[in-house]
């Protein structure tokens, strides 16, 4: 790629999940999922063993479980770990499937990125955050601020919804989602077509 487009992998290598895939091109930067890394995430922590959550996002940034990139995530967890808040600069984040290592750390993101998901995909989330208790690793499509005030409503994210055929542009960027073969209804990779030529990401497949 030359200096005008770049991929930058922040998880999702040589690991079980945490896709979580930066690419640049001219002045648009959108993520390719932003999941859990199971196996990072065994590192520290089991069943019973979970971050804490007093303290915002403070642990998941210091255990290198998310990218600690500037203006990426929530005021609200920034605040409580007494970290810089600034504006984010990422203009969008491509999901592809709802399997919590592509989906569940959007949880930490901040609300102003938009998300763009296949539209079986936001049904799925949908029907799980209605039946999941609050979770600070699972809150895709909706939070509320921290420390909890339970008479507050959630605030919801951005979502923009796609079915096959559809195609839509985010900056530079014209993304063609592609319907795949995976273990979860709504799946799809997407071709994305940069200022330097095209680029292929598949999520996940079936290889049958």
């Amino acid at each position: 790629m030359s200096s005008s487009t770049k991929v930058t992998f922040y998880g999702g290598v040589h690991e079980i999940g945490g896709n979580n895939i930066l690419l640049e091109d001219k002045d648009t930067r959108i993520f390719l999922d932003f999941g859990k890394g199971f196996s990072r995430r065994g590192k520290f922590f089991e069943e019973y063993i979970n971050p804490r959550t007093s303290n915002g996002i403070e642990d998941f940034l210091t255990m290198q479980l998310l990218p600690n990139i500037e203006g990426l995530y929530r005021e609200d967890l920034m605040k409580m770990a007494d970290r810089k808040i600034l504006e984010p600069n990422i203009d969008a984040v491509l999901l592809t499937h709802a399997h919590s290592d592509h989906a569940d750390y959007i949880s930490f993101l901040h609300e102003k990125i938009p998300i763009y998901m296949g539209e079986t995909c936001y049904l799925i989330l949908q029907a799980l955050e209605e039946r999941s208790s609050r979770n600070i690793e699972r809150e895709i499509l909706s939070y509320k601020l921290r420390p909890y005030n339970r008479k507050e409503e959630p605030i919801k994210r951005k979502i923009n919804t796609f079915r096959t055929g559809d195609k839509f542009n985010v900056g530079s960027l014209e993304v063609e989602p592609i319907h795949v073969d995976h273990s979860v209804p709504g799946a799809y990779g997407f071709i994305i077509y940069t200022s330097e030529g095209p680029i292929a990401y598949t999520g996940d497949i079936r290889l049958h």
